[in-house]
Formats: structure tokens, sequence, C-alpha cells
């Protein structure tokens, strides 16, 4: 995350990207964020039934 602030001020700096476009990035980070993956995970509940359901098949 501070690597994604670093980069966007690294770039208004060499003037690579306007004010403009550094307070429209921070405005709205994490959605223009692209140096960090965001996936879904499954909710506590999902997991503990497929946790029961698939019991007998784990290993000890």
């Amino acid at each position: 995350m501070l690597y994604a602030w670093k980069e966007q001020a690294d770039k208004l700096s060499s003037e690579e990207i306007s004010r403009e476009e550094y307070d429209n990035w921070r405005h709205h980070y994490p959605r223009f964020d692209t140096t960090q993956h965001w996936a879904k995970v499954p909710s506590q509940e999902l997991s503990d039934a497929l946790v029961e359901a698939f019991k007998d098949k784990l290993k000890e």
C-alpha cells in the first residue's frame, strides 16, 4: 500500500502526472491502485461448512 502512494508521489514529482491526476488517484484510492491484486475471500461460514462437509476426506 505505501509503495503505491510513493509511486504516485514520485510520478507527481517527476511531472509524469499532473496535480489533478494525482488528486484524482488519491481521492479514489484503492480503486485506481494497480500495484496490488485484490481477491475476494469466502465467508467464515462457507469455509466452516466446507470443512464440515469434507472432514472425512481430510488426512489426520
